[in-house]
């Protein structure tokens, strides 16, 4: 068949295979497990038909001879992108269990030779489009309709769109000047894939290790995983629970904004769980007693007034924390000032030095009573 009637062709069936796609799309995306938990990190799942343009391009090649439309096994594409290398195998299990695979055109170009190609890394697949759309238009050679699907993550997938923009895709196309550097490169993309792996099951045994070590030591660093631990002890709850009362709300499971929250330790000299909840039950009254002078400040200053909470947050007692640990330090106002005015300046918040000290200045004056 000649490139006018594949052409003609395509127009005729493109609205199924526009169908097709998204139905596919749609199949696959509710396939994969969805989740904090989920064993399979998804980024995104995605399809698209080749344009007329494109299909023209490549049946023109010289290096290739369709004889029919169906010889094309990229008219229709998905795309899988996965946070993680390991993801891959898991997405390409589930799609060989539940679609027909064509093992004959399909291909795992992350094992292919490195000598001819540089960073282009994916699991591979075609398959047999085998939904129903709008039959009618493809009831000549329904049977022969396959799609491709690739699954990569997303370092490879930047790889390939930075490949595919600079227009080299083989080694022999490559400049030499240039070649060591993507080679160089594509080596360090594979590096970081791997290293996202292992930070992640890294993290994975840190988090399933943190209960049994808390019971033993609570002198562990704060960090994001630590921190739930701490908003967890009975220290923080029971300070929650008194903090809500006086502003007469109820408490709440969501955390107060655990990157602010952790910053504001930090800044304030609170770096440990052990530091934290000895605060906590140090500072008991002198948090309680903040409450209601900082609330008539802010809501003069921000419009953060109890009226316009639904609930206390987890946590917000640390808040308080933070701001008892930075004035107790200093026995004179000026100092107090400086103090407070710095650890908002390391918080970018108020985001300029002179709001900041102004701040600073008056959060001191109010709190003069309790500190």
């Amino acid at each position: 068949m000649d490139h006018d009637a594949l052409l003609a062709e395509y127009d005729r069936v493109v609205p199924a295979l526009h169908e097709q796609a998204r139905a596919l799309c749609e199949r696959l995306s509710s396939w994969l497990p969805k989740g904090p938990d989920s064993p399979i990190k998804v980024h995104s799942v995605t399809f698209r038909v080749k344009s007329r343009e494109s299909l023209a391009r490549k049946l023109a090649r010289p290096d290739r001879t369709y004889r029919a439309l169906w010889d094309v096994t990229d008219l229709v594409g998905l795309r899988v992108i996965t946070y993680f290398e390991d993801g891959i195998d898991r997405v390409g299990s589930l799609i060989e269990e539940r679609l027909p695979v064509d093992f004959v055109n399909s291909v795992d170009k992350r094992a292919a030779s490195a000598d001819d190609r540089f960073g282009y890394r994916s699991l591979h697949y075609v398959c047999r489009l085998a939904l129903a759309a709008r039959a009618s238009e493809l009831a000549c050679t329904p049977h022969l309709s396959r799609c491709e699907i690739q699954v990569r993550t997303m370092l490879e997938h930047a790889w390939a769109e930075i490949e595919h923009d600079l227009g080299y895709k083989t080694a022999a196309a490559v400049p030499t000047v240039v070649r060591r550097r993507f080679q160089r490169l594509a080596g360090l993309l594979e590096l970081a894939d791997q290293e996202f792996v292992a930070i992640r099951r890294e993290l994975e045994s840190y988090a399933a290790q943190l209960p049994a070590r808390l019971a033993s030591d609570d002198a562990l660093p704060l960090d994001r995983l630590t921190l739930d631990s701490l908003l967890a002890c009975e220290e923080a709850r029971a300070l929650d629970r008194a903090l809500a009362d006086l502003l007469g709300k109820p408490c709440g499971d969501t955390p107060f904004f655990p990157e602010y929250l952790l910053k504001m330790l930090h800044a304030s000299g609170i770096s440990t769980v052990a530091d934290a909840r000895l605060g906590l039950r140090r500072y008991r009254e002198e948090i309680l007693a903040m409450v209601e002078p900082y609330f008539t400040f802010a809501t003069a200053e921000w419009s953060l007034s109890p009226e316009r909470m639904t609930k206390v947050m987890a946590g917000y007692s640390l808040f308080f924390l933070a701001h008892v640990a930075v004035l107790e330090a200093e026995n004179l106002g000026i100092n107090k000032v400086e103090r407070l005015a710095r650890l908002y300046r390391e918080l970018d918040y108020p985001d300029d030095e002179r709001a900041a000290q102004r701040v600073a200045s008056e959060l001191v004056e109010a709190f003069r009573e309790v500190l």
